[in-house]
């Protein structure tokens, strides 16, 4: 696996500073590489050109190409004041929600739980995964395709909605200097702010959602999300539902 991916010595040095960073060309997975280093006290970042298994939630094949930017962060669970790993996902929505807006003007939202959306297209799915005493966040951007192949629905980049192309490089310094900023925030307790800014990030609060869970599909009203970064559901039929997991597809 090559290590060279053309990016230049100041940026390289700017990003260490957040922890260990492995370049490669072609890997199964970013989650699965970072997974298999061992965590350190620090965090460490995986970037890849290629993936050839990259995956989503249930397991479902991850596109990408070389206008995309493919990484996992790797953190210790040992880490103090770490949040569980499905609110480190939400975390991570937020961060590379705030970084693309800084770096373009863009303002992306969270369709719950994990992918980050601008108007009805999808820019970036986040996938958290936990092995023994580390936690890997997967992150997917779309940056500067203008193109995607059949089959893949609803995707659009960062070029598709400004016009311009993106350094994927500085787009991932933004997210992990936003990432480990909020998480530091969480690990001091400070978590108000951070759940009222994941609220007002949601594309579903508020929204009337259908949301299929492995047991069976809810039709209602995102009312709330919790602490825990859950949806608060109001059925059609009047219930309130509590849900950690599941996919959503927002009704007209």
């Amino acid at each position: 696996m090559g290590q060279d991916q053309n990016i230049p010595g100041e940026l390289l040095s700017r990003l260490t500073r957040f922890g260990r960073v492995v370049l490669l060309d072609t890997v199964l997975s970013t989650n699965d590489h970072a997974l298999s280093l061992k965590p350190g006290h620090e965090p460490a970042v995986v970037v890849a050109r290629h993936q050839t298994r990259g995956r989503g939630r249930f397991r479902r094949p991850w596109y990408s190409d070389d206008e995309s930017l493919t990484f996992s962060l790797l953190l210790s669970k040992e880490t103090p004041g770490l949040p569980r790993a499905g609110m480190i996902a939400h975390v991570a929505g937020l961060a590379l929600c705030n970084a693309i807006e800084k770096a373009t003007g863009l303002k992306p939202l969270i369709r719950w739980p994990n992918d980050v959306m601008h108007r009805d297209q999808k820019l970036a799915g986040i996938l958290c995964e936990g092995r023994g005493s580390a936690v890997a966040v997967g992150v997917g951007l779309n940056v500067n395709q203008t193109a995607f192949p059949d089959g893949v629905h609803d995707a659009g980049s960062l070029r598709t909605a400004t016009g311009r192309d993106w350094d994927r490089f500085e787009l991932l310094e933004g997210f992990l200097e936003e990432m480990l900023g909020l998480l530091a925030e969480a690990g001091k307790g400070e978590t108000a702010g951070l759940l009222s800014a994941l609220k007002e990030r949601s594309a579903v609060l508020n929204r009337r959602v259908e949301v299929a869970t492995l047991l069976r599909r809810h039709v209602g009203t995102v009312i709330d999300l919790d602490s825990e970064g859950r949806i608060v559901l109001r059925t059609d039929a009047g219930r309130l539902v509590v849900l950690g997991a599941g996919q959503v597809r927002r009704l007209r």
